[in-house]
């Protein structure tokens, strides 16, 4: 039997094609234990890999015991210009936005983006839900320039 930590760790590495290998500290290294197209999978298939690995129920891995780290991926950079491409099963405002191009920046502790919309400011996005090689117009670009510079100025 093996000692079962008191906390487990995983790390994600994000792939070229926008899905998140999941790799899990085991009892004999890191170990990659699943791949998942969507962000929201991500802590499950870490649980579940950890079970694997020490060999306990997945009910024995707790939720506040799980450590999952997801770094910034590196097709994407802070502030760039992306188009949001999916919205998954969003039933809020964020359905409303699909096809819209925005303003993405890094929210590490989410492990997705801020996306600044003209017109319906700020919501978070898993990376899977944006395209980080948008061709933007001219209007589009125009028009995400003035409303940032105006949601930074002061009420006057």
């Amino acid at each position: 039997m093996l000692d079962i930590p008191l906390q487990f760790r995983a790390r994600v590495r994000h792939e070229p094609d926008r899905s998140y290998a999941v790799l899990v500290e085991g009892p004999d290294g890191e170990v990659q234990i699943g791949v998942t197209g969507s962000l929201r999978e991500v802590r499950g298939v870490a649980r579940q890999g950890a079970a694997r690995l020490f060999g306990v129920p997945v009910d024995q891995i707790a939720e506040d015991r799980l450590h999952v780290v997801i770094p910034q991926p590196l097709y994407g950079r802070d502030g760039q210009w992306v188009r949001i491409v999916s919205a998954g099963d969003c039933t809020g405002a964020e359905s409303l936005d699909l096809g819209v191009a925005g303003q993405a920046h890094w929210f590490d502790h989410e492990g997705a983006w801020f996306v600044t919309v003209a017109g319906s400011g700020t919501a978070i996005y898993p990376s899977e839900y944006l395209d980080f090689a948008a061709v933007l117009t001219e209007d589009e670009v125009a028009e995400l320039r003035s409303y940032l510079a105006r949601s930074v100025q002061p009420p006057s």
